[in-house]
């Protein structure tokens, strides 16, 4: 009798309880939806590195009959929108503003640099890095995950502790002991598009927690200021004559 009692009762709970969807199917699911987002994230940029480049075709048509100040103002935001985003050649629309507009732009386009540029870093300084542990973790990212979990509980000093040996001693130097300076070099040195373009690697200073602000903004107010100032004094025919 006990074992018939005990049959009955697994023959009545187990077709109520519900069975739960395969694990790998849930997370292609995740996967797809987050394919999903990035190339709807993708389409907006491109649509947005677009208008930049119609608005700068338009300022080009009417630059001999002058052009309202506010074409010039949007360019400039448009520019530092774009520069701020990862992957993005927002150092082409800058280069086309000079030309376009003369020596007498570029101390707009400096600040529109800065500006940009720090508005990345400080997306990457505060974002939730709760948010960011739990998206690694849910597309199975299991590394990158605990990364990130430990740069939200170990102090900055430990981390630099631990990268200093990890890598070579010269190149711990480097990204430790000169990290400012090693972000202004990457943000002056050709393809640097290919890790991210100055927004990404701003954005990923900012992720990491290692960097303060204001000396932050003082790199990029040096690391940026040698084109803009070389236009300013020497004119836009240092492009034609490169």
């Amino acid at each position: 009798m006990p074992a018939t009692r005990t049959s009955h009762r697994r023959s009545v709970s187990s077709p109520s309880s519900p069975s739960p969807a395969p694990k790998a199917t849930v997370s292609w699911i995740k996967l797809i939806a987050i394919c999903v987002c990035l190339v709807v994230i993708a389409l907006i940029f491109g649509r947005l590195f677009t208008f930049a480049q119609n608005l700068l075709g338009e300022m080009h048509r009417i630059d001999n009959t002058g052009q309202p100040p506010t074409l010039l103002f949007l360019a400039l935001v448009l520019y530092a929108m774009l520069i701020a985003l990862p992957f993005m050649p927002g150092i082409e629309v800058g280069v086309a503003i000079l030309m376009i507009e003369g020596a007498q732009s570029a101390p707009f386009v400096y600040i529109a640099t800065v500006a940009g540029l720090m508005t990345a870093y400080l997306i990457g300084r505060f974002f939730p890095m709760p948010i960011l542990q739990r998206t690694f973790a849910r597309m199975g990212l299991k590394r990158a995950s605990a990364f990130v979990g430990e740069i939200c509980n170990a102090p900055p000093e430990e981390r630099l502790a631990k990268q200093r040996a990890l890598l070579p001693k010269w190149l711990g130097r480097i990204t430790v002991d000169y990290r400012y300076v090693a972000i202004g070099i990457l943000l002056n040195v050709p393809g640097t598009f290919a890790i991210g373009g100055g927004g990404g690697i701003l954005l990923v200073a900012g992720l990491s927690r290692l960097f303060n602000g204001w000396l932050m903004l003082l790199t990029l107010m040096i690391a940026t200021l040698p084109v803009p100032l070389t236009v300013w004094i020497m004119g836009t025919q240092i492009f034609s004559s490169s």
